[in-house]
C-alpha cells in the first residue's frame, strides 16, 4: 500500500527522489525528455505525486533548474574570489571563462535553464528570480568602481552577460562551425577586452 504524502518524512524523500531523477534526465537527455510520465516511472511513483509535490511538471523543472543555478553560482563565486584584487579585465575574464567551463561540462542542464518557458500567465517564483539576479549581480559588482550609476551598471552587466552567453551558446551548438574551446575563449576575450578598454579609456 502506498504511503500517504503527508506522512512525516515521506513527502520530503519523494521530493528529493523526483528532483534527482529530473536532474539525471536533464543532464543526459535534455529538457524535452523531462515528461511527467517518464519522471514518475523512473522515480517509481504516480504522475499525480509530481503534481501534489511540485504543482505540475513546470514546477519540477523549475526546481531542477534552480539547483543548476545554485551550482553555477557556486562556480562563479569561487572564480570571483580567486580573482579578487586583480584588474577589471582579469576579474571579468575569470567569470566569463568559468561560465564557459560550466556550460561545457553541464551542457544539457545549463541549456535547460534558458530553454524552459513558463506559460505566459505564470510568473517565476521569487526565489528563482532572485537566484538569476544574484548571478548578474556578480558581474555588476566587478563594475562598481567603473560605472557609478546603478541603472547603467545593471545594463552593462546584462549586456556583457548576453554577449558572453551568446558566444558560448553558438559555439557549443556549433552554429558557426565546429566547437573549438580555444576559439570560443578567444572570442570571449575579444569582447571582454574591448568592453574594459571602453570603460577605462
Amino acid at each position: 500500500m502506498a504511503k500517504p504524502l503527508n506522512e512525516e518524512g515521506y513527502r520530503d524523500r519523494l521530493k528529493v527522489r523526483l528532483l534527482q531523477v529530473a536532474e539525471t534526465v536533464l543532464a543526459t537527455e535534455g529538457l524535452p525528455a523531462v515528461q511527467a510520465r517518464r519522471i514518475a516511472q523512473d522515480a517509481a511513483c504516480s504522475v499525480g505525486t509530481i503534481y501534489n509535490i511540485f504543482g505540475d511538471i513546470d514546477g519540477l523543472i523549475l526546481a531542477a533548474n534552480e539547483r543548476t543555478l545554485h551550482d553555477l553560482g557556486r562556480v562563479l563565486q569561487a572564480s570571483a574570489r580567486r580573482a579578487a584584487g586583480r584588474d577589471l579585465k582579469t576579474r571579468l575574464m575569470a567569470l566569463a571563462i568559468a561560465y564557459l567551463d560550466f556550460a561545457t561540462v553541464n551542457k544539457l542542464r545549463w541549456r535547460a535553464v534558458f530553454e524552459h518557458r513558463l506559460p505566459d500567465n505564470r510568473e517565476l517564483p521569487e526565489g528563482y528570480a532572485n537566484d538569476r539576479r544574484a548571478l548578474l549581480a556578480l558581474i555588476g559588482f566587478q563594475l562598481e568602481s567603473t560605472i557609478a550609476d546603478p541603472e547603467a551598471r545593471s545594463d552593462a552587466a546584462h549586456a556583457l552577460f548576453s554577449a558572453v552567453h551568446g558566444i558560448v551558446l553558438l559555439s557549443l551548438d556549433a552554429k558557426l562551425g565546429p566547437f573549438e574551446p580555444a576559439t570560443c575563449e578567444r572570442q570571449i576575450r575579444f569582447v571582454v577586452e574591448h568592453v574594459v578598454q571602453g570603460l577605462t579609456s
